[in-house]
């Protein structure tokens, strides 16, 4: 796979990150996404931190190879979330019908940023 190649799926990458903690930030602050009869700080404080985590993924698209290690940490943050979801329909504290989609998104767009870095780890 030639450099441009790369390069594009590090920012195909980036953006997709970026579009769907936009979504987070969103649903964070709807009650019953969150699996809450109302808002609670918590659902505030995720809110934002994927927010500004959308933005440091956009950021880091200005300068695709340089920033690419910002998909390590963001990988981390994808497993996460997704542990924490199957641990929340686990316990009871969300349903399987309110969770399905992040059982296919999460490991879809981790896969996606692992390739991506793994396609980029060679190039300066």
């Amino acid at each position: 796979m030639n450099i441009n190649n790369k390069i594009t799926w590090l920012r195909i990458s980036y953006w997709a990150g970026a579009i769907g903690d936009f979504v987070i930030a969103i649903l964070a602050l709807i009650p019953e996404r969150m699996g809450v009869s109302a808002y609670c700080y918590p659902m505030g404080l995720m809110s934002a931190v994927a927010f500004s985590w959308g933005c440091m993924l956009i950021l880091a698209d200005r300068k695709p190879l340089e920033r690419k290690w910002i998909l390590l940490p963001t990988i981390l943050v994808g497993i996460m979330l997704l542990t924490a979801g199957i641990y929340s329909v686990y316990v009871g504290v969300i349903t399987i019908e309110v969770y399905f989609p992040n059982f296919i998104i999460f490991p879809a767009i981790i896969t996606l940023w692992s390739f991506s870095y793994y396609n980029a780890r060679d190039i300066e």
